[in-house]
């Protein structure tokens, strides 16, 4: 199995075909806006492949940093969507504290680029996107980045903090998963966990390659809960605290 760059360019190209039909169809912008950021992220990875393994060129190195960055933020997008299958009075409650938290995560990821002295270097071979340079190379079948990251939360033996994926791994893990689940929409992570993580774990073994695959089936996920019966199945009525946000009298709709 090979990808390619002009794979990604086709799938960035349905993914912007779907999103402009969604949101012309009026449909929600919680579920267009997502779809689009990520189909931005397949329109990057074609790119990429234009300076594949060539670490030598600032465009390859500057891609690679874009790719990181654009993860950095996706945690807003994810939980854009997963609040979309929450009640709307929820949401409305809720989504300062959301978005905020998404921010701080954001903050993490960026913050673990950072070459401090005193906080050593990732883990190569154990950490996504940790490497020896900024360069973004062939993986299994996709692209597989690296990116000289520093060594806060990596999973030194000394290191009391440790997280087996670092400071950007805990940090997105947290606010895409954890959050969403902790706010009721826990169909919706259920469905994310197997497109995403799960399935990205059974197509490569490469940490720096596993990025990449698990942006490449967003668009599948997302185009999934657009366009497909499985959308009406991931709403959630009932969570422990939402009668204490949403009044008896308010019909609890998303």
């Amino acid at each position: 199995m090979c990808w390619s760059g002009e794979a990604s360019a086709v799938l960035a190209t349905v993914g912007f075909s779907t999103a402009a039909y969604v949101a012309y169809k009026g449909e929600s912008k919680q579920l267009w806006i997502p779809l689009t950021y990520f189909a931005c992220m397949e329109l990057l990875q074609a790119a990429t492949y234009v300076y594949i393994d060539q670490c030598d060129k600032p465009a390859n190195q500057i891609l690679t940093l874009f790719g990181y960055i654009h993860i950095a933020f996706q945690p807003f997008f994810i939980n854009m969507v997963a609040m979309y299958f929450v009640p709307k009075e929820v949401k409305q409650k809720i989504s300062t504290v959301v978005y905020s938290l998404c921010a701080v995560a954001a903050l993490a990821m960026l913050v673990k680029m950072y070459p401090f002295p005193w906080a050593s270097f990732c883990i190569i071979g154990k950490e996504g996107f940790c490497g020896a340079q900024p360069c973004s190379v062939s993986g299994d079948w996709h692209i597989a980045w690296q990116l000289p990251l520093n060594g806060l939360m990596s999973d030194y033996p000394d290191n009391p903090f440790g997280f087996i994926w670092g400071l950007h791994g805990f940090a997105y893990i947290l606010a895409g998963f954890y959050l969403p689940l902790l706010y009721g929409s826990w169909r919706f992570v259920g469905f994310h966990y197997l497109i995403g993580p799960m399935l990205s774990d059974i197509l490569t073994d490469n940490p720096n390659e596993y990025a990449a695959v698990w942006c490449l089936l967003s668009i599948a996920l997302c185009v999934s809960v657009i366009k497909s019966p499985l959308r009406r199945h991931l709403h959630v009525r009932k969570w422990p605290y939402y009668s204490k946000l949403v009044p008896a009298e308010a019909p609890a709709s998303a």
